[in-house]
C-alpha cells in the first residue's frame, strides 16, 4: 500500500487490509507525563491503547505529541484509530467514544500517569463533551471544522456570585496616601529628565563650537540605509563603512590574499555552487585550510545574504555550527571565509560521491541526528538574536572525519521573533524543494518550527537513505514525507522503509522506532503539533 497517498484527514489502511484510504477515529489525550519521557515509550503506549479499545496494535497510530502549552510537565498526544475495513460501524465508533470519555481505556498509570480526553472525533459521533469543571471555548480546543486548527485556550468557569465589599476608612486612607506618593514620584522623575536634557544640550553646544569642521564623507541626511536588508553602494568606501561594525569579531582578508589562497579562483578548487555564488577550497600561507564563499556581485539578494551572514555568524559559536573565520570586502569582492569541514556532507554520504567509499552506519546517523538537532536548537533558543535557518537540508550538514555534524550556510537565515505564537516573519519563500514546510511554502510565514519540519525530512533521509523528492521511485513514493507518513508508526511499516544498506536486523528496533517517532512528529502538517528543537535534543 506504499504507493497509495491519502490526504488529511484520511489515512492508509493498516497492514493486512486492502489498500486504500480510510477515515480514522481521531483522539487527543493529555498525559501526566513529560514529553521527553513519552517518546521512548511510544510503542508501549500504542499497545496499551490497542488493548483498551479492543483493536489490533496495527490499527493504532501515534500521529504526534507535544508538550502541553500551559503545563510543560504534561504531553498532548494525537492518536489515529484506523478501521480494518472501509469504515468503523456506528456501534464500534460509539463504544470507543464512550470508553475514552468514561476512562475505561486503561493505561499503565505508573508509567504514563493519568490522562484527560480533549476530543474523540469521527463522523456521526456527538460533539466531544467538555472536560469536567471547565468550559471549552468555541465548542472545543479547536475552532472551525472537525479537522482541527490552532489550539484555543480552555476557559475556566468563574462563579458570578462574587460580591463587592465596601471599603472602610482605613482602606480609603491607604489609597489616598499611595496616590499622593505616586504623584510625587512622577514629579521627581519629570524634573530629573528636564534638568538632564538641558545639561546635555549645553554640553553638546560647547562641543560643537570647539570641534573644527571636517569635509563630510557620508551621504546627505535622509539617504542613509540601515544595514540589515539594504543594498550595497556602488563605491567601495560606502560598502566598507557600512559593514565595519560587524568586522570586529572576524578577521578581514584582502582581495589578494583570497585570490592567492584559492589559486586565483581555479576551477579545481571549487567545492560547490549555490544560488548566491561559488564555494572554493582555500589554503593560506600559514597552512590553514578554509572554505571561501564568493557572492555574485550583481545579486542584490546575495548582498542581503552577505550582510546577514556577517552580522549573525560573527556572534554564533557552537560545536555543531560551521565557524566563520573572516571576511573580504575589498574592491567590491564580497567573500566569507569559513573553517574547512573535510569530510563532505550528509547528502554526499547518503546520495553522492561518498556513498560507496564511506557509507553511514546507524551509529554515525544517530550522531548526525543529535548533533544537527543541537545546532538548530542553539540557533532557535540560545543564540542572540535567535535565528531561523530557512534552508536546513542534508547538503548543509557538513561532517568532520569522526562524523561530527556541523550545520552550514546561513545565507538564508532570518532573525526569529520572540512571540512565535502570535507573530511570524513574512518573507519571499526561499529554500529547497522537498524540505520546505507546508505553511512556509503556501503563505510565506516563517517560524522556527518551519526548520523543525526540515529537520524531520533529514531524519527521514537518514532512516530510508532516500532523497526528499525522487522521481525515479515507483508511483506514490516520489515524495519522501507523503510516502513514509503512514508507515512510521508500525513495525511492519518501518521494516518496509528502513535503508536496506544498514543491515537492519543488527540494529535495535527500539532505536529505529525512536528516530521514526521523532521524525513523524517533526513533519506534522499542523505547526502546533511539531516539537521544538530543544525538546528533540532532550529525547
Amino acid at each position: 500500500c506504499s504507493s497509495t497517498v491519502c490526504l488529511e484527514p484520511y489515512t492508509n489502511t493498516p497492514p493486512g487490509s486492502p489498500c486504500g484510504c480510510v477515515w480514522p477515529i481521531q483522539v487527543e489525550l493529555r498525559l501526566s507525563m513529560a514529553l521527553y519521557d513519552f517518546f521512548p515509550m511510544v510503542s508501549e503506549f500504542a499497545r496499551e491503547i490497542s488493548a483498551g479499545v479492543f483493536m489490533k496494535q496495527s490499527q493504532v497510530r501515534i500521529m504526534g505529541a507535544n508538550a502541553a502549552s500551559e503545563q510543560p510537565e504534561k504531553s498532548i498526544v494525537l492518536i489515529d484509530l484506523v478501521p480494518l475495513g472501509e469504515k468503523f460501524d456506528n456501534m464500534t465508533a460509539m463504544l470507543t467514544y464512550q470508553r475514552f470519555w468514561s476512562k475505561k481505556v486503561y493505561i499503565d498509570v505508573p508509567i504514563f500517569g493519568q490522562y484527560d480526553v480533549i476530543y474523540v472525533r469521527y463522523p456521526g459521533l456527538p460533539a466531544s463533551p467538555p472536560i469536567s469543571g471547565m468550559t471549552i471555548i468555541d465548542q472545543g480546543p479547536y475552532s472551525g471544522n472537525n479537522n482541527g486548527g490552532a489550539i484555543k485556550p480552555l476557559g475556566v468557569d468563574v462563579p458570578k456570585k462574587l460580591r463587592k465589599k465596601e471599603l472602610n476608612a482605613g482602606s480609603i486612607a491607604v489609597i489616598v496616601l499611595s496616590a499622593a506618593a505616586f504623584v510625587g514620584l512622577c514629579f521627581v522623575i519629570v524634573w530629573f529628565l528636564v534638568f538632564r536634557r538641558r545639561r546635555d544640550h549645553r554640553v553638546s553646544k560647547r562641543a560643537t563650537l570647539a570641534r573644527p569642521s571636517l569635509p563630510s564623507l557620508s551621504k546627505p541626511s535622509g539617504s542613509a540605509r540601515s544595514l540589515t536588508g539594504s543594498r550595497f553602494s556602488s563605491t567601495s568606501l560606502s560598502f566598507e563603512s557600512s559593514i565595519a561594525p560587524f568586522t570586529l569579531s572576524a578577521k578581514t582578508f584582502t582581495a589578494s590574499e583570497i585570490a592567492k589562497a584559492t589559486n586565483n579562483f581555479a576551477e579545481s578548487r571549487v567545492l560547490g555552487e549555490g544560488g548566491f555564488g561559488r564555494v572554493y577550497e582555500g589554503l593560506f600561507d600559514d597552512g590553514t585550510k578554509v572554505a571561501v564563499k564568493v557572492l555574485k556581485r550583481d545579486d542584490h539578494q546575495g548582498s542581503r545574504e552577505f550582510m546577514a551572514e556577517v552580522e549573525m555568524l560573527s556572534r554564533l559559536h557552537h560545536r555543531n555550527l560551521v565557524n566563520l573565520i573572516g571576511i573580504c570586502i575589498e574592491d567590491r569582492n564580497r567573500s566569507l571565509v569559513y573553517e574547512l569541514i573535510p569530510n563532505g556532507s550528509v547528502d554526499s554520504h547518503l546520495h553522492g560521491i561518498d556513498k560507496e567509499s564511506s557509507p553511514l552506519d546507524w551509529d554515525a546517523r544517530l550522531k548526525i541526528a543529535l548533533g544537527a538537532a543541537r545546532g538548530l536548537a542553539y540557533l532557535h533558543e540560545d543564540s542572540s538574536p535567535r535565528v531561523i535557518h530557512r534552508d536546513f537540508k542534508s547538503s548543509n550538514i557538513l561532517l568532520e572525519h569522526d562524523f561530527t555534524p556541523k550545520v552550514s550556510d546561513f545565507g538564508l537565515a532570518r532573525n526569529a521573533l520572540d512571540d512565535e505564537d502570535n507573530r511570524h516573519i513574512s518573507t519571499r519563500v526561499m529554500g529547497t524543494f522537498g524540505y520546505v514546510a507546508p505553511e512556509y511554502a503556501m503563505t510565506g510565514h516563517l517560524l522556527v518550527k518551519s526548520d523543525v519540519y526540515s529537520y524531520g525530512v533529514v531524519l527521514l533521509e537518514l532512516l530510508t537513505g532516500r532523497k526528499p523528492v525522487d522521481m525515479s521511485q515507483p508511483p506514490g513514493q516520489e515524495n519522501l514525507v507523503s510516502w513514509t507518513r503512514s508507515l512510521l508508526t508500525s513495525r511492519e511499516g518501518l521494516e518496509a522503509i528502513i535503508d536496506q544498506s544498514l543491515g537492519q536486523p543488527e540494529i535495535p528496533f527500539d532505536s529505529i522506532a525512536k528516530v521514526a517517532a521523532i521524525a513523524s512528529m517533526c513533519v506534522q502538517p499542523e505547526v502546533s503539533h511539531r516539537p521544538f528543537m530543544g525538546e528533540v535534543v532532550q529525547l
